[in-house]
């Protein structure tokens, strides 16, 4: 009866998966809860920062430049050395400030809004009386009777840094004037965008950037928002204040009306200090350049007054025109609330959950990269349509539902397979105790028919060996331990199975217990990394030990065989058996006979051909055998065998030709040519005097009988 049809296993796999189910549950319903907990909320705020640069690359930005509603006058580093401003108090800008705010509202824009704060000014009784009446003029015409612009003013707990009170009477008091402050998160990011502030004395007044959204026509949202920035390069307009300064000077009205009609500007500095803030889109922050956009006066100077490359800062009129932006386009984004974060969170933790239950925690690992790539690019896809799932929490969740996985697998459900492990793994080979492990019921006796590739191994001259070291048997057993371990180590690195150890013998497997459709190809690399071991064995043990070279030699065969445990009811060991386990122990015993170090069967050769060298070394017929085989030697890899060696087994190859055509005389000699180092054409270059002597009969088969084992 085979295991899957045994009702006990059925029961304790149902209730396997039972345990499964609730243990992936619980962990979502945890994870979910701790989700939506207002201590995370920051937390999940910063999927934003982190799906920004996954929309930007897979989607482009959120509009082009070219349709922002809000485009930005700044204030910039090329302003500050460009005359008249260079070398000159910005207190004694208020002038030409004037100057750029009447030709902005005059070309058409909708509101203005200073960005920039005036608490002093030159406009003095002791200093310049007069000097600001240019401004307080503008102020009064575009602010306070046409309501197109709005000044700045900032609160420092309770305090206020506010304009000039000249310029607030001219303004019209608070009616112009709104709080430039930013939400600011505990990661001292800007997310947010606040609708409006509480007032000291009680009410509530809009913000900045919402007063100009405001008065440019939008409809407001009914609290605080996340900030829908764009991505990319100069995402906002913006123009240098020099160049627009000297456009509105030269009357070039034109330039006005084609670039500001019906926008809201805002006028602010663009620094490398001053007021700069870290927004969401820092992992895919581009820099906001004056040079790329539209020149009216003054020739642009590409990468002279460009920003440091990499900063992750933006000036904050760039994070005012931004919110105004998600405003008036009608972008917003909604986050998920406090059910749908339970939801979501607690939901793909618990499938991450259970699919890691199913798997081992190297395949978990690529189960959690492959859910947290599909996590980033379905909340990439949904920021798209204005919707931000908590990605962040979702991947710390994910990880957190992996390490419980393993963890509960570990104690609870790899119990059993531990305690297997630890009684057959100084028994039994890594891959047939995993396979225990995994199912207990396969301790059974029983077999079935598998193809299979057996290596048996052998010291050469252990007799002698042990003779000469009667006297210290416990070194024999470190050689021999150490031997051991050099033909194990590499018989399991190329997939092999150790059978047994018999004596100063080995017997290993491929193709069982595991499939391996290479195993021919898998066993010659072992031979000669066996061998390779062995050489550095023999160097170690004659500067330790001083003793003479161990050599060792392998026969190696593939056939059909059964395999499986067998013995008896109360003992029994996982083997196999047939003429081809025979066949491969007498091609050992035969290297002996040949000179040879290796010898494989006709079917493992064939499917060597193509990667390594082998010589032919004849047809024989093994004891209690009464058909050929044809019998080869592993030369070496194709690529690593010299051009000498490849010579020396075509010239053998010719021999042996010579051979099997009754040419034994020319075979003789040719045999001798190659013997002084050759032990397998010596033992050819004897049986050809042999067979001078005395010719085989006619027909001969050509084959060689072995005597003995």
């Amino acid at each position: 009866m085979s295991s899957a049809s045994n009702p006990e296993r059925r029961a304790r796999v149902l209730k396997q998966w039972r345990r499964r189910i609730v243990a992936s549950l619980l962990c979502g319903i945890v994870l979910g809860g701790i989700a939506a907990l207002p201590a995370l909320d920051d937390f999940g705020r910063l999927s934003l920062d982190v799906l920004l640069p996954v929309k930007q690359y897979l989607f482009g930005p959120l509009h082009d430049p070219a349709a922002s509603p809000s485009v930005v006058v700044a204030i910039d580093e090329e302003t500050y050395q460009t005359e008249p401003f260079a070398n000159t108090p910005k207190v004694a800008w208020t002038r030409h400030l004037a100057d750029v705010i009447d030709a902005l509202v005059a070309g058409g824009a909708k509101v203005v809004g200073l960005d920039v704060v005036y608490p002093t000014s030159l406009d003095r009784q002791e200093l310049l009386q007069g000097y600001d009446r240019p401004l307080l003029k503008t102020l009064f015409v575009h602010g306070r009777k046409e309501g197109k612009v709005v000044i700045g003013e900032i609160r420092l707990s309770n305090q206020y840094v506010s304009p000039y009170p000249g310029q607030m009477k001219a303004i019209g008091g608070q009616n112009n004037v709104r709080l430039l402050n930013l939400m600011i998160d505990g990661d001292n990011v800007v997310r947010r965008y606040p609708r409006q502030f509480e007032l000291e004395g009680g009410g509530t007044q809009l913000s900045f950037g919402m007063e100009l959204a405001k008065r440019a026509g939008g409809t407001l949202p009914p609290g605080d928002f996340l900030i829908n920035y764009n991505t990319g390069p100069n995402a906002i307009p913006a123009y240098s204040f020099a160049d627009i300064w000297a456009c509105a000077r030269d009357g070039d009205t034109a330039f006005f009306a084609e670039h500001f009609k019906d926008k809201v500007v805002l006028i602010g500095e663009s620094l490398d200090l001053e007021d700069r803030h870290l927004g969401a889109r820092r992992w895919t922050m581009a820099p906001y350049d004056t040079a790329a956009s539209p020149r009216c006066n003054i020739k642009a100077k590409p990468g002279k007054f460009a920003e440091i490359e990499g900063r992750r800062s933006m000036p904050g009129v760039f994070i005012h025109a931004s919110a105004i932006n998600t405003v008036l386009m009608d972008k917003p984004l909604l986050a998920a609330g406090r059910g749908a974060t339970v939801a979501i969170v607690g939901g793909t933790a618990a499938v991450l959950a259970l699919v890691c239950l199913l798997v081992p925690p190297v395949w978990g690992v690529v189960v959690l990269a492959g859910g947290v790539a599909v996590e980033t690019l379905g909340g990439a896809w949904l920021l798209v349509s204005g919707y931000l799932v908590p990605l962040v929490i979702m991947v710390a969740a994910a990880a957190v539902a992996f390490a419980f996985v393993y963890g509960y697998r570990f104690l609870v459900e790899d119990k059993e397979k531990r305690q297997i492990h630890n009684a057959f793994q100084h028994f039994l080979a890594p891959a047939l105790v995993d396979r225990l492990a995994d199912d207990p019921d396969s301790l059974k006796l029983g077999g079935e028919r598998k193809r299979v590739t057996i290596l048996f191994s052998d010291i050469a001259g252990f007799t002698n060996i042990s003779e000469s070291l009667r006297d210290t048997p416990e070194t024999l057993v470190d050689i021999l331990n150490r031997y051991f371990t050099i033909m194990t180590d590499r018989i399991e690195r190329n997939g092999g199975y150790v059978d047994k150890y018999q004596g100063d013998a080995v017997m290993a497997l491929w193709g069982v217990p595991l499939d391996d459709d290479e195993a021919e190809r898998h066993a010659a690399n072992a031979i000669l990394d066996c061998f390779e071991g062995l050489d550095q064995f023999n160097k170690e043990i004659a500067d330790e030990m001083g003793l003479p070279a161990i050599g060792t030699r392998i026969g190696v065969n593939t056939g059909n065989v059964v395999a499986g445990n067998m013995g008896s009811e109360s003992r029994f060991n996982y083997t196999v058996m047939g003429d081809a386990v025979n066949l491969a122990a007498r091609l050992e015993s035969a290297n002996k006979t040949f000179g040879s170090r290796n010898m494989v069967g006709s079917t493992t050769a064939k499917a060597l051909r193509q990667d390594f060298v082998l010589r032919r070394l004849d047809n024989l017929i093994v004891k209690g055998k009464t058909i050929p085989e044809k019998v080869f030697e592993i030369v070496g890899r194709r690529g690593e065998v010299t051009e000498p060696r490849i010579g020396h087994v075509q010239a053998f190859h010719g021999a042996l030709a010579q051979y099997y055509r009754r040419r034994f005389a020319a075979a003789r000699d040719a045999f001798a040519a190659l013997s002084e180092t050759d032990p397998v054409a010596r033992v050819y270059e004897q049986r050809c005097a042999y067979l001078l002597a005395n010719p085989p009969p006619v027909p001969w088969n050509r084959a060689f009988e072995m005597e003995t084992k």
